[in-house]
């Protein structure tokens, strides 16, 4: 260890404390890229982040975006879910509290040391080939900001272990690690050792208590996931207050990743546990996330509205809970609540907090029923005729405005099969849709093996009529919702007109791309 590293660390961490961490370092060592480990007050403050592209200023994504925990112990304030759940798993697994930490970028060099046998990375966009990632960077240039991060980490990483001396192995999971999987070449270029797919809490203690003893480990493993009952409950608190209850899909869209992993929903007390371990760290407003937060407590594709609200009523019950925050819903799902019922959950969402723009994303993807059924959607629409799709969505999507919600559908453009008439059915259906508050996001088809997806130069002018009209809809209102839901979390108003600002910035140019990019498109 050099005598500069020494003095950094001495500078951060008690003086009782530092020799220990500078003479042996952790044995493992947990963190990820800023991107997932920043400090945010909303869900909708992570997904506004991981959106940007290198095409914009770096200190208005890292500064303003992305503001750094502060704290006084080198341990992350919070860290991503899947990450407190690795966390969790090791400490239930053999490990100790002493030999594990979680730690963000900047606190890496006081956590490694000659004796860290383990750095372990997760990652949502190591190699941005994600939909909304690819849509992003074709339309508005640069690289997503989530990759730009993992680089930077993996650089820092990299100093890290050459002036620790350290030769711990690296080892990279999170819910991106399929995209560098199946890539040696990419691995090796990162000096990953070893890559973790899939949830991982059945054996990631052993596999890590491998590695360490020097066993003969493959560099791409499986990892082996619980019981619903099993899921270990988090220890610290999770990045955006995120907190899962149902994990997995399974309905089997070709499109997706985990089309054809079943859904399994977590028990309450795993929920109300979470809930609480985020509360206790200061995170006062909380996420409960899931691939479809209305079939929670479901059997299969049949909802149960009592499960979902018996959960809503529970958590209410916590002491200084603000903001209730959900994401992704399925219209057949939807379509399985009475109006009553809907706005029952509204308001248990929302609770006293006076947000006026509770929003939840609706996966209509296409509106062509015929072209979802032929990319594996058909469990999705369920009893609706595929001609009828396009109806049955907007139903529910009426449904969900009238009792409150402000939803955000996401449209797949590009899908393998699609026709120009399949466009303008779905331009037709955004025209239908514009005096609902609502907003709509068109991402580019991008293929889950990572293949060449459609391109900006491979886009009709009906494509760039789709995207202009969804987008006319998105600038009205995503303003007014990100105001209120900040209004909502605490968040103070010098920082919300700021964010105001950057947004009117950005629909400028987001405007000019959309008329550069719809004039150089084939007819």
């Amino acid at each position: 260890m050099t005598w500069i590293a020494w003095w950094m660390t001495s500078k951060s961490l008690p003086r009782s404390d530092y020799r220990l961490v500078i003479q042996t370092g952790y044995k493992v060592v947990l963190t990820a890229d800023r991107t997932l480990m920043a400090n945010y007050k909303l869900l909708f403050d992570g997904m506004l982040a991981a959106s940007q592209t290198s095409s914009i200023p770096p200190w208005v994504t890292s500064d303003l975006l992305m503001p750094w925990n502060r704290g006084t112990d080198i341990r992350a304030l919070t860290a991503p879910l899947g990450l407190r759940r690795i966390e969790a798993a090791l400490l239930a697994g053999g490990f100790t509290s002493d030999e594990v930490i979680v730690v963000d970028e900047r606190n890496l060099h006081q956590a490694v040391g000659a004796d860290t046998a383990i750095i372990a990375v997760s990652s949502g966009e190591p190699a941005g080939h994600g939909m909304n990632s690819s849509t992003m960077t074709e339309i508005a240039g640069g690289q997503i900001f989530p990759l730009v991060m993992f680089e930077r980490l993996m650089n820092r990483v990299k100093e890290t272990l050459k002036i620790s001396q350290s030769k711990a192995k690296l080892v990279m999971g999170g819910p991106g690690a399929w995209q560098i999987a199946a890539d040696p070449r990419q691995m090796q270029k990162l000096g990953i050792d070893h890559v973790i797919s899939g949830y991982a809490e059945g054996n990631v203690a052993e596999l890590f208590h491998r590695i360490i003893d020097g066993g003969e480990t493959a560099p791409s493993l499986s990892g082996e996931p619980v019981s619903a009952d099993a899921v270990p409950c988090i220890r610290g608190a999770s990045s955006m207050g995120v907190v899962e209850i149902s994990r997995g899909c399974g309905l089997g869209c070709a499109f997706c990743t985990i089309a054809r992993v079943p859904m399994i929903h977590l028990p309450e007390a795993t929920v109300v546990a979470d809930v609480l371990t985020n509360i206790k760290a200061g995170m006062s407003s909380i996420a409960i996330l899931s691939e479809d937060f209305f079939r929670y407590g479901s059997t299969g594709t049949t909802a149960n509205p009592d499960a979902v609200i018996s959960l809503l009523k529970k958590l209410r019950q916590i002491e200084g809970l603000r903001l209730i925050q959900t994401d992704h819903a399925n219209v057949l799902s939807i379509s399985q609540f009475s109006d009553e019922q809907l706005s029952t959950i509204h308001g248990l969402l929302v609770g006293d907090t006076g947000c006026e723009y509770p929003w939840v994303n609706v996966g209509v993807e296409t509106i062509s029923g015929e072209l979802l059924k032929a990319n594996g959607g058909s469990v999705k629409m369920g009893r609706a005729p595929a001609e009828h799709w396009g109806e049955f969505a907007a139903e529910q999507l009426r449904r969900l405005c009238k009792a409150g919600f402000m939803p955000m559908v996401s449209l797949v453009v590009g899908l393998p099969g699609e026709s120009p008439k399949d466009v303008q059915k779905t331009v037709d259906w955004v025209q239908s849709m514009s005096n609902l508050r609502i907003t709509v996001f068109p991402v580019l088809y991008a293929p889950i093996d990572g293949t060449n997806g459609l391109k900006v130069k491979d886009m009709s002018r009906l494509h760039w009529q789709l995207v202009k009209e969804s987008y006319k809809l998105n600038f009205r209102w995503i303003p007014k919702m990100y105001w209120d839901n900040q209004k909502a979390a605490g968040v103070p108003a010098g920082r919300r007109a700021l964010l105001q600002v950057l947004g009117r910035g950005q629909v400028l140019q987001w405007n000019t791309l959309f008329a550069l990019h719809g004039f150089r498109a084939k007819s």
